[in-house]
Protein backbone atom coordinates (compact mmCIF):
# COMPACT_ATOMS: atom_id res chain seq x y z
CA UNK A 1 0.00 0.00 0.00
CA UNK A 2 2.80 2.36 0.65
CA UNK A 3 4.46 1.69 -2.12
CA UNK A 4 1.39 2.37 -4.59
CA UNK A 5 1.00 5.54 -2.62
CA UNK A 6 4.37 6.34 -3.27
CA UNK A 7 4.39 5.18 -6.55
CA UNK A 8 1.16 7.67 -7.10
CA UNK A 9 2.68 10.34 -5.52
CA UNK A 10 6.00 10.41 -8.01
CA UNK A 11 3.81 10.21 -10.72
CA UNK A 12 1.50 13.44 -9.79
CA UNK A 13 5.48 15.16 -9.15
CA UNK A 14 6.65 14.34 -12.33
CA UNK A 15 3.23 15.56 -13.91
CA UNK A 16 3.42 18.62 -12.31
CA UNK A 17 7.18 19.06 -12.62
CA UNK A 18 6.65 18.95 -16.46
CA UNK A 19 3.36 20.93 -17.06
CA UNK A 20 5.47 23.86 -15.49
CA UNK A 21 8.78 23.36 -17.17
CA UNK A 22 6.14 23.19 -20.12
CA UNK A 23 4.22 26.37 -19.60
CA UNK A 24 7.36 28.08 -18.72
CA UNK A 25 8.49 26.97 -22.41
CA UNK A 26 5.21 28.45 -23.49
CA UNK A 27 5.79 31.58 -22.58
CA UNK A 28 9.65 31.95 -23.48
CA UNK A 29 8.80 31.10 -26.88
CA UNK A 30 6.04 33.74 -27.16
CA UNK A 31 7.71 36.49 -25.78
CA UNK A 32 11.06 35.50 -27.76
CA UNK A 33 12.13 38.62 -30.05
CA UNK A 34 9.72 40.73 -28.01
CA UNK A 35 11.51 41.91 -24.62
CA UNK A 36 14.73 44.27 -25.52
CA UNK A 37 17.35 45.41 -22.81
CA UNK A 38 19.37 47.85 -25.08
CA UNK A 39 17.30 51.34 -25.23
CA UNK A 40 19.12 52.19 -28.50
CA UNK A 41 17.56 49.15 -30.25
CA UNK A 42 13.86 48.86 -28.93
CA UNK A 43 11.44 50.57 -31.39
CA UNK A 44 9.43 53.88 -30.29
CA UNK A 45 5.71 53.16 -29.37
CA UNK A 46 2.85 55.76 -28.55
CA UNK A 47 2.69 54.30 -24.79
CA UNK A 48 4.45 52.92 -21.90
CA UNK A 49 2.70 50.20 -19.87
CA UNK A 50 4.47 50.73 -16.39
CA UNK A 51 2.97 47.78 -13.99
CA UNK A 52 3.27 48.87 -10.51
CA UNK A 53 4.70 47.25 -7.68
CA UNK A 54 4.81 48.22 -4.33
CA UNK A 55 7.06 51.15 -2.41
CA UNK A 56 6.85 50.35 1.60
CA UNK A 57 9.30 51.34 4.74
CA UNK A 58 11.24 49.26 2.42
CA UNK A 59 10.80 49.59 -1.23
CA UNK A 60 10.59 45.86 -3.08
CA UNK A 61 14.29 45.73 -5.50
CA UNK A 62 11.99 46.53 -8.31
CA UNK A 63 10.47 49.25 -7.39
CA UNK A 64 13.24 51.62 -8.47
CA UNK A 65 14.27 49.82 -11.45
CA UNK A 66 10.82 50.28 -13.33
CA UNK A 67 11.06 53.98 -12.29
CA UNK A 68 14.48 54.14 -13.91
CA UNK A 69 13.64 51.69 -16.47
CA UNK A 70 10.44 54.01 -17.54
CA UNK A 71 12.20 57.22 -17.14
CA UNK A 72 15.14 55.72 -19.44
CA UNK A 73 12.41 55.11 -22.57
CA UNK A 74 10.86 58.27 -22.06
CA UNK A 75 13.44 60.85 -22.00
CA UNK A 76 15.16 58.74 -24.89
CA UNK A 77 11.81 59.38 -27.17
CA UNK A 78 11.35 55.57 -27.03
CA UNK A 79 7.64 56.11 -25.65
CA UNK A 80 5.47 59.43 -26.17
CA UNK A 81 3.76 58.72 -22.73
CA UNK A 82 3.25 56.72 -19.28
CA UNK A 83 0.75 54.34 -18.51
CA UNK A 84 0.67 53.84 -14.17
CA UNK A 85 -1.27 50.15 -13.62
CA UNK A 86 -1.01 49.01 -10.32
CA UNK A 87 -2.86 48.46 -6.82
CA UNK A 88 -4.69 50.70 -4.62
CA UNK A 89 -5.61 48.41 -1.79
CA UNK A 90 -5.86 50.57 0.89
CA UNK A 91 -4.02 54.25 1.81
CA UNK A 92 -1.03 52.80 2.97
CA UNK A 93 -0.49 50.68 -0.41
CA UNK A 94 -1.17 52.84 -3.51
CA UNK A 95 1.66 51.46 -6.27
CA UNK A 96 -0.14 53.84 -8.57
CA UNK A 97 -0.01 57.35 -6.64
CA UNK A 98 3.96 56.68 -5.42
CA UNK A 99 4.88 55.61 -9.07
CA UNK A 100 3.30 58.68 -10.54
CA UNK A 101 5.27 60.58 -7.71
CA UNK A 102 8.53 59.29 -8.81
CA UNK A 103 8.05 59.88 -12.40
CA UNK A 104 6.68 62.83 -12.34
CA UNK A 105 10.03 64.07 -10.45
CA UNK A 106 12.12 62.67 -13.30
CA UNK A 107 10.09 64.84 -15.40
CA UNK A 108 8.18 61.86 -17.12
CA UNK A 109 4.50 62.79 -18.31
CA UNK A 110 1.91 60.40 -16.83
CA UNK A 111 -1.05 60.37 -19.29
CA UNK A 112 -3.01 57.78 -17.40
CA UNK A 113 -3.33 56.00 -13.90
CA UNK A 114 -5.22 52.49 -13.43
CA UNK A 115 -5.53 51.62 -9.82
CA UNK A 116 -7.28 48.54 -10.92
CA UNK A 117 -4.22 46.46 -12.48
CA UNK A 118 -4.42 43.96 -9.69
CA UNK A 119 -2.74 41.43 -11.81
CA UNK A 120 -1.02 40.97 -15.70
CA UNK A 121 -3.53 40.08 -16.98
CA UNK A 122 -5.99 42.85 -15.90
CA UNK A 123 -3.64 45.75 -16.40
CA UNK A 124 -3.26 45.07 -20.09
CA UNK A 125 -7.03 44.14 -20.60
CA UNK A 126 -7.52 47.44 -18.32
CA UNK A 127 -5.43 49.11 -21.75
CA UNK A 128 -6.89 47.20 -24.54
CA UNK A 129 -10.74 48.25 -23.11
CA UNK A 130 -9.33 52.13 -22.54
CA UNK A 131 -7.39 52.04 -26.11
CA UNK A 132 -8.25 49.17 -28.42
CA UNK A 133 -7.25 46.21 -29.01
CA UNK A 134 -6.27 46.23 -32.36
CA UNK A 135 -3.99 49.80 -31.81
CA UNK A 136 -1.60 48.24 -28.66
CA UNK A 137 1.44 50.74 -29.87
CA UNK A 138 2.69 49.74 -26.39
CA UNK A 139 5.66 49.10 -24.74
CA UNK A 140 5.89 47.32 -21.22
CA UNK A 141 8.14 48.24 -18.50
CA UNK A 142 8.80 45.47 -15.91
CA UNK A 143 11.82 43.25 -15.36
CA UNK A 144 12.29 40.47 -17.45
CA UNK A 145 10.67 37.58 -15.89
CA UNK A 146 7.50 39.85 -15.75
CA UNK A 147 7.90 40.88 -19.12
CA UNK A 148 7.62 37.16 -21.16
CA UNK A 149 4.57 36.54 -18.95
CA UNK A 150 3.13 40.19 -19.89
CA UNK A 151 3.53 39.61 -23.83
CA UNK A 152 2.32 36.23 -23.70
CA UNK A 153 -0.73 38.17 -22.25
CA UNK A 154 -0.28 40.93 -25.05
CA UNK A 155 -0.29 37.99 -27.80
CA UNK A 156 -3.59 36.58 -26.64
CA UNK A 157 -5.68 40.26 -26.23
CA UNK A 158 -4.07 42.53 -29.25
CA UNK A 159 -3.76 42.10 -32.83
CA UNK A 160 -0.36 43.41 -32.76
CA UNK A 161 1.46 41.85 -29.79
CA UNK A 162 3.43 44.59 -27.51
CA UNK A 163 6.86 45.05 -27.02
CA UNK A 164 8.71 45.25 -23.75
CA UNK A 165 11.37 47.04 -22.17
CA UNK A 166 13.53 45.13 -18.93
CA UNK A 167 13.80 47.01 -15.69
CA UNK A 168 16.98 45.53 -14.23
CA UNK A 169 16.62 42.89 -11.96
CA UNK A 170 17.81 41.99 -8.33
CA UNK A 171 20.96 40.06 -7.82
CA UNK A 172 19.30 39.64 -4.08
CA UNK A 173 19.65 35.60 -3.86
CA UNK A 174 16.54 35.05 -1.49
CA UNK A 175 14.17 37.28 -3.72
CA UNK A 176 15.30 35.78 -6.41
CA UNK A 177 14.33 32.21 -4.83
CA UNK A 178 11.04 33.63 -4.22
CA UNK A 179 10.71 35.01 -7.35
CA UNK A 180 11.35 31.76 -9.27
CA UNK A 181 8.82 29.51 -7.38
CA UNK A 182 6.06 32.48 -7.58
CA UNK A 183 6.85 32.99 -11.31
CA UNK A 184 6.86 29.32 -12.03
CA UNK A 185 2.92 29.05 -10.67
CA UNK A 186 1.97 32.86 -12.31
CA UNK A 187 3.09 30.88 -15.39
CA UNK A 188 1.29 27.78 -15.36
CA UNK A 189 -1.85 29.79 -14.30
CA UNK A 190 -1.24 32.12 -17.25
CA UNK A 191 -1.08 29.27 -19.75
CA UNK A 192 -3.89 27.14 -18.69
CA UNK A 193 -6.58 29.07 -17.46
CA UNK A 194 -5.87 32.14 -20.61
CA UNK A 195 -8.90 30.61 -22.56
CA UNK A 196 -10.96 31.09 -19.06
CA UNK A 197 -10.18 34.72 -18.88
Amino acid sequence: MKRTLLIIFFVLLTIIVALVIACNAIIIQASRGKCYDDIDAIPHRTYGLLLGTGRSATPSPYYDARIQAATELYQAGKVDFIIVSGEKLYDDYNEVDSMVVALEKAGVQVIQTDYHGTDTYTSLNNYGSTFGYSFPSLTIISQPYHNQRAVFYGAWLFHETPIAYNAKDTDLWYWNIWRFFRESLARTKAVIFLPFM
